[in-house]
């Protein structure tokens, strides 16, 4: 049941502006922990995970088992959850990608540091009274905009004498699908996409493990999908 309820705090929801700092981002260094990799046909790109986490069926993937067909499109298309546990407590992470199904929901994604701060400000005040940790950030990830922000919701004071209050820590990082303006000369265009890791923990500790994961885009090497100085 944690496992299950460890996911659903990562599901991405929408929304608003926010300045914020610069870096370059270089390909990824070994991983310190063991990897998982997952690999998207549609998006060309394979992504890689700590190894702890358990893969959890999206609901896209339950339509296209079951007799009813695939799901109607949605704005947000989520393409692997996965949990995990450990002494400090559960972990969960989402990867989603947002086309051109809803415009609207795209262009506001395309402000990654607008996008995730908005974002996860919204998701967290499920949780209790949601407050940033961090700021957004941008970077890019191979030439392509990204940006991550942190934020934590503490448990609204309803809290049992001897039983913790519980505080939700989680971040959010997006990023372009496609370098702006640099398409290969003759090559068909490619559709734009936001894609976006949402990584929610019970531990602000475990955090840094969104520092693991990275993507690699055709057969290019692999890039961190959070770069190291993100993280502050």
């Amino acid at each position: 049941m944690l496992l299950r309820t460890a996911v659903l705090l990562c599901l991405p929801l929408f929304a608003a502006p926010c300045l914020a700092q610069t870096s370059q981002q270089s390909p990824a260094k070994p991983p310190t922990t063991a990897l998982k990799l997952f690999r998207d046909p549609g998006l060309n790109m394979t992504f890689a995970y700590p190894a702890e986490f358990t893969p959890v069926m999206t609901g896209a993937a339950k339509a296209q088992a079951s007799d009813k067909g695939p799901a109607a499109p949605q704005c947000v298309r989520s393409i692997l959850s996965a949990g995990s546990e450990s002494k400090l407590g559960s972990s969960a992470f989402v990867i989603s990608a947002i086309d051109g199904t809803c415009p609207g929901a795209l262009k506001q994604a395309e402000q990654q540091g607008w996008f995730t701060k908005e974002q996860i400000l919204r998701q967290l005040k499920r949780y209790g009274t949601a407050s940033l940790l961090q700021e957004p950030f941008h970077y890019t990830i191979d030439g392509r905009p990204a940006a991550i922000t942190l934020g934590s919701a503490r448990q609204d004071d309803t809290a049992v004498i001897g039983v913790p209050v519980v505080t939700t820590y989680a971040a959010k990082a997006c990023f372009r699908s496609i370098v702006p303006d640099k398409q290969k000369a003759g090559a068909k265009a490619q559709a734009d996409e936001v894609i976006c890791l949402d990584f929610t923990t019970q531990h602000r500790d475990l955090l840094t493990g969104i520092l693991e994961f990275s993507v690699q885009f055709d057969d290019g090497m692999p890039h961190p999908i959070v770069t190291g100085n993100a993280l502050h």
